[in-house]
C-alpha cells in the first residue's frame, strides 16, 4: 500500500488517497462494525476498509446513492443517510427507504431518529415516518441529534432545541438561537458547536461561550478525554478536558489541507480524519494495547449461494442440508486494522486442523453423509482468537436409505398391479361405452323406424279421401282441386322428410301448416290456428327431426278442439341459451278429460310416448312436458312444450 509518511508533534500519519483505492477524496464520515470494518462516506460511494485494501460499494451493489453524507453503525446493521434517503446494509443486501437529505442518526429507545433537510424522520419497518414536533424544527435542516438519557438535542441550522420526545413532546425548549452543527453530551454538559460563533457549552440551562479562534466549526468530538473541534476550512484545535488549548492540527503542520469533515477514533485508539479534498489521514496509536484477535464469518455458501436465512454467527443448531447439497464454502475474517498484513488463519473439520496460512476461506467439496463440525481460528503474532464454530448435517441419499429400498420395490409391485388393473378397467369401460353406444343407436334407429311407421295416421288419410270423394260427387271442383293439392303437397313432404335425418325449421312448418289446413277442411267443427316465431336466427338454417311436432297437433285436434266450438290451436317456436323452444297450445277440454271420453286405441298413445322418446334422446338438454290449463278447478285446454338444443347448417 502507497502511504505519504509526516511526523508532527511527535506522532506518525498516513495518508490514503486514489492511489490506495479511495474513490473520492471527499471523505464525508467514518464509523467501525462490530467485526473492525471502517466504513467511510464518499461522495462515491460507500467504502469499506480492513486495514489493507478498500471495497466501494455503490448503486450498482443497491444502495440508494452515491453520495452518502453520514454512516452510522447499529448492531449487524451499516445505516447509510444519502441525499435521496436511507440505505440499510444488512450482510448481504440493501433496503432502500427513499427520502430527503440526510445530514445524522440517532439511535435511542431502540427508535432510529433521522436528522434531514426537512426535519426529523423514524425509521419503520416499510418507510421512514415524518415527526412532528414544531413547524420551526419540522421545515429546517437537521445538522445534529444526541440523547442525554432524558432529553433529545437537536441542532438546527436556525436554533438548538431540547425536547423530552421526538414523537409528540410535551417539553419542547428552545435553548438558543444560532446555526448550530453539532452536538457532544458529556457527562452533565453539552457541548455544541455553531457555525459563526465558536463552541457553546450547556450547564443546568445556561449557555456559556467557550472561546476558540476557529470559525465555520462543524464537529465537535470528545477523544482520549480531549476536545476536538473541527472546521470546514481552518483545520483543527485540539483542548484538554478543562478546556485549555493543546495544539492544532492543520495543513501548516501535519497535513496538506485544512478543509476537515470528520474524526473517529478506532477500537486500536487509531485516530482516522476525513477531509474534503485530501483523502483519509489517520494518526496511529504508537502504544497499543495487545489483544485477542476476534474472528466471525463473513459468508457460508451452499453449492455457491448464500446462507442467508440464518445468522451464521449466531446458530447453535445442526443445520440439516439434503444430500445433494454437499458442496459447502466458509468465509471468515479478521479485522485488524494496525495488523493487517499480520493475521493468519486455520480450520478444522470434525478434528483434521490445516496449517496456519493467510487464506480465509475454504471450499469443502463433495462432503460424504454425516455431522460435520467446522471451526475456524486466526493468530496475530503469539495471540490466537477464540476458534468459531458452526455445526451442519447431510443426509444420506434417498436411493441408499433401506427404507426407500424396501418401499420402492413394494411401489414397484404396486403400481404394477395398478397398471394391470387399470388395463383391464380400461378395456372394460372401452367395452362397454361401445354396447351402451350401439344400443343407443340400435335405440334411436327403432324410434326413428317407428316414427316413420307413425309418420301418417291411416284414418286421417281416409278421411281425406272420402273428403275428396264427396267433393267430386258435389261437383266442387275448385274445392276439389284445391284439396288434392295440398293432400299432394303433404304426401309428398312426407315422403321426401322421412328420408332426412334433420330438415329446416321452414320445412317442417309448411308441411304442419297443410297438415293442418286439410284436417280443418275433414274436421265437424271448425277450429283456428297460428303459427309464430320468435327465433335469433332465420328459421331457414335451423335443423330439426322432420314430423317432430305433428303427432301433438293431432293430438290437440283429435281429443281437443275438434270436440269443442270456436276451437283454436297456437304452436310457436323461439330460442334461447343455444335451445329451440315449442310451444303447442290448445282450447280443449283438456288431456283427462279426453282420456276419459277416446275409446281404447294403441295408435295416439303410441305416437305420443315414442315422440316423447325421440325428443328426449336428442341430448340430455332436451326437456318434454304436457299441462292442463286450468281455472277455477276446470281444464280450458291442454299446452304441450319441449326443448331441444338448437342446431344450425352453418
Amino acid at each position: 500500500m502507497k502511504f505519504s509518511l509526516i511526523s508532527a508533534q511527535n506522532q506518525s500519519i498516513k495518508t490514503y488517497t486514489k492511489n490506495n483505492g479511495l474513490p473520492s477524496l471527499h471523505i464525508q464520515d467514518i464509523a467501525q462494525d462490530s467485526i473492525g470494518y471502517l466504513w467511510l462516506a464518499t461522495p462515491k460511494g460507500l467504502v469499506r476498509f480492513d486495514g489493507n485494501s478498500f471495497i466501494t460499494y455503490t448503486t450498482k451493489n443497491g444502495l440508494l446513492s452515491n453520495n452518502i453524507n453520514t454512516v452510522f453503525v447499529n448492531n449487524n446493521l451499516i445505516l447509510i443517510g444519502t441525499n435521496k434517503g436511507l440505505s440499510v446494509k444488512s450482510r448481504n443486501n440493501f433496503k432502500n427507504f427513499e427520502g430527503n437529505n440526510i445530514n445524522c442518526i440517532l439511535n435511542a429507545n431502540n427508535h432510529t431518529f433521522l436528522g434531514t433537510d426537512k426535519g426529523i424522520f423514524r425509521l419503520r419497518e416499510e418507510y421512514l415516518s415524518p415527526l412532528r414536533t414544531n413547524f420551526q424544527i419540522d421545515l429546517n435542516e437537521i445538522n445534529d441529534l444526541k440523547f442525554d438519557g432524558k432529553f433529545y438535542w437537536v441542532a438546527t441550522n436556525k436554533s438548538l432545541w431540547k425536547v423530552d420526545k421526538l414523537t409528540n413532546p410535551t417539553i419542547l425548549e428552545r435553548i438558543d438561537v444560532d446555526n448550530y452543527t453539532s452536538i457532544l453530551v458529556d457527562n452533565k454538559k453539552i457541548i455544541v458547536a455553531t457555525y459563526n460563533n465558536g463552541i457553546k457549552i450547556i450547564i443546568n440551562g445556561e449557555v456559556k461561550n467557550q472561546p476558540v479562534t476557529l470559525q465555520n466549526i462543524i464537529k465537535v468530538k470528545k477523544i482520549d478525554n480531549q476536545f476536538w473541534i473541527i472546521s470546514e476550512d481552518e483545520g483543527i484545535q485540539v483542548f484538554d478536558n478543562d478546556f485549555s488549548f493543546e495544539r492544532t492540527i492543520n495543513k501548516y503542520n501535519s497535513l496538506s489541507s485544512n478543509n476537515i469533515t470528520t474524526i473517529f477514533e478506532d477500537s486500536d485508539q487509531n485516530k482516522w480524519i476525513g477531509t474534503q479534498n485530501a483523502g483519509l489521514y489517520t494518526i496511529k496509536n504508537d502504544n497499543p494495547s495487545p489483544k485477542k484477535p476476534q474472528i466471525s464469518f463473513e459468508n457460508i455458501e451452499v453449492v455457491f449461494k448464500t446462507l442467508d436465512s440464518i445468522n451464521i454467527n449466531n446458530y447453535n443448531e445442526i443445520l440439516q442440508l439434503p444430500s445433494n447439497k454437499n458442496h459447502i464454502s466458509f468465509y471468515y475474517k479478521t479485522v485488524d486494522i494496525s495488523n493487517s498484513k499480520n493475521i493468519e488463519y486455520r480450520y478444522t473439520l470434525n478434528n483434521k486442523t490445516s496449517p496456519w496460512s493467510s487464506k480465509n476461506n475454504v471450499d469443502l467439496a463433495y462432503l460424504s453423509p454425516g455431522n460435520y463440525t467446522f471451526s475456524s481460528q486466526s493468530r496475530i503474532g503469539n495471540l490466537e482468537s477464540e476458534p468459531i464454530q458452526f455445526n451442519f448435517y447431510i443426509d444420506t441419499p434417498l436411493h441408499q436409505k433401506e427404507w426407500f429400498i424396501f418401499s420402492s420395490i413394494g411401489l414397484a409391485c404396486l403400481l404394477l398391479g395398478l397398471i394391470i388393473w387399470s388395463y383391464i378397467r380400461r378395456i372394460q369401460v372401452k367395452n362397454k361405452t361401445k354396447i351402451e353406444k350401439l344400443e343407443l343407436q340400435n335405440h334411436l334407429l327403432s324410434l326413428e323406424q317407428k316414427a316413420l311407421q307413425l309418420q301418417m295416421n291411416p284414418h286421417f288419410i281416409f278421411n281425406v279421401l272420402n273428403g275428396i270423394k264427396a267433393l267430386g260427387n258435389s261437383g266442387k271442383s275448385a274445392e276439389l282441386n284445391e284439396t288434392i293439392s295440398k293432400f299432394a303437397t303433404l304426401l309428398r313432404g312426407v315422403l321426401h322428410n322421412s328420408r332426412q335425418e334433420e330438415i329446416s325449421l321452414t320445412e317442417e312448418i309448411t308441411t304442419l301448416k297443410n297438415y293442418i289446413e286439410l284436417e280443418q277442411q275433414m274436421s265437424t267443427n271448425s277450429f283456428e290456428y297460428q303459427v309464430t316465431t320468435n327465433l335469433s336466427i332465420d328459421s331457414e338454417e335451423i335443423l330439426i327431426p322432420p314430423m317432430l311436432i305433428q303427432p301433438f297437433v293431432e293430438n290437440s285436434i283429435k281429443h281437443g278442439v275438434s270436440t269443442i266450438e270456436k276451437g283454436r290451436i297456437d304452436i310457436s317456436f323461439s330460442t334461447k341459451h343455444n335451445l329451440l323452444q315449442c310451444e303447442i297450445l290448445d282450447n280443449g277440454i283438456g288431456f283427462h278429460q279426453s282420456q276419459k271420453n277416446k275409446q281404447p286405441s294403441s295408435h295416439r298413445s303410441v305416437a305420443m310416448q315414442v315422440t316423447k322418446d325421440r325428443i328426449e334422446s336428442l341430448s340430455n338438454k332436451s326437456t318434454f312436458s304436457m299441462t292442463e290449463i286450468k281455472k277455477e278447478g276446470k281444464a280450458y285446454g291442454t299446452k304441450v312444450l319441449f326443448t331441444i338444443p338448437l342446431k344450425t347448417d352453418f
